[in-house]
This record gives structure tokens, sequence and C-alpha cells, in this order.
């Protein structure tokens, strides 16, 4: 079954999410389950997002290290989550296609840092039509402190983006 929400109602709530940790955990429990079982920690700073991905149980394979399956839905939750914050929250988006490139396996927490063209992005959003965009995502192993270690792989990913109407 599939919760329509008002369209007024779903951009405050998405706007909110972004400023409270706490209720963005709580609306993921029910929206996106997933991220809420592994983990998925997102900090929502323009000038410093990241992503952290802990090592919990759930995202190891049986020899302990990071599994690669967590790895690509997670970047896809995290490029998502970069691509929602700069659009505040207005617009829906799909994933339509993910590469990605294994570098190093990670025994520890995973970091995310997601960019993208910004002067294409505020070009398209000036529209307000639906529009591809593609991103690239670096992972980096968890240092102290929230801080990138080394980098463990890197991937594309490009996202189908349109309006919530309202």
């Amino acid at each position: 079954m599939t919760l329509q929400l008002p369209p007024r109602l779903e951009i405050w709530l998405n706007k909110l999410s972004m400023r409270h940790p706490m209720l963005n955990r709580l609306l993921s429990r029910f929206f996106m389950p997933y991220v809420f079982k592994t983990g998925l920690k997102i900090k929502f700073d323009p000038d410093n997002y990241c992503a952290v991905l802990p090592g919990k149980r759930i995202n190891r394979n049986w020899y302990g290290t990071m599994a690669g399956g967590a790895i690509l839905g997670n970047m896809e939750l995290a490029a998502g989550s970069y691509l929602f914050m700069l659009t505040q929250g207005q617009y829906r988006m799909v994933c339509r296609s993910l590469n990605y490139r294994f570098l190093l396996p990670s025994t520890e927490a995973v970091m995310y840092k997601a960019s993208l063209d910004l002067d294409e992005l505020k070009s398209q959003l000036a529209h307000r039509r639906p529009f591809n965009i593609d991103m690239t995502v670096k992972v980096f192993r968890a240092a102290n402190k929230g801080e990138a270690g080394k980098r463990m792989g890197s991937g594309s990913i490009g996202f189908h983006v349109w309006p919530i109407e309202g």
C-alpha cells in the first residue's frame, strides 16, 4: 500500500526532516526502513555534507568486511539525500543508474561524499520541470571524529528528478 501525502505536507515534512535529525530518523523508520536498519547517518550541511554507514552486523558480510550490497545500497541513499538537500525537499527522485569501482575493503564504518555540478542543477531547478542529473560519490573509510580516511572506492550515479506538484 502506498501512502500518498498532500504535496504541501510532503514538502513541509521534507524540510523539517533535514533540520531535525531525530525526526529524520523517525520518518525513515516508516518511509525508508532500509536506512533505519542499516543505521546510515546523514549530516545535512551544504558546506560539509557527508553520510556515514556504521560497521553494524547487518552491513557486514560473513568474513567481517563491509558488504558490497550495503555499500552500494547506501551509496544511492547518500547521493539521493545530498540531492534532496540541494533541492530543498521540493523534488522527488529515483535512481536510474549506478556504477561503482571497488578499490579497497573496509572493516570500519564507511563515509560517503557526494558531489555534482551545482550550476547545472541550478539551471535545471529554474525550469521546474523533470530532468536527469549525474553525480559522483567517493567512498572513504570513516576515520575518528567523522573525518574521511583512506578512499575505498568511487562511483557515478544518475537520478531522474521531478517536482512535487502543489
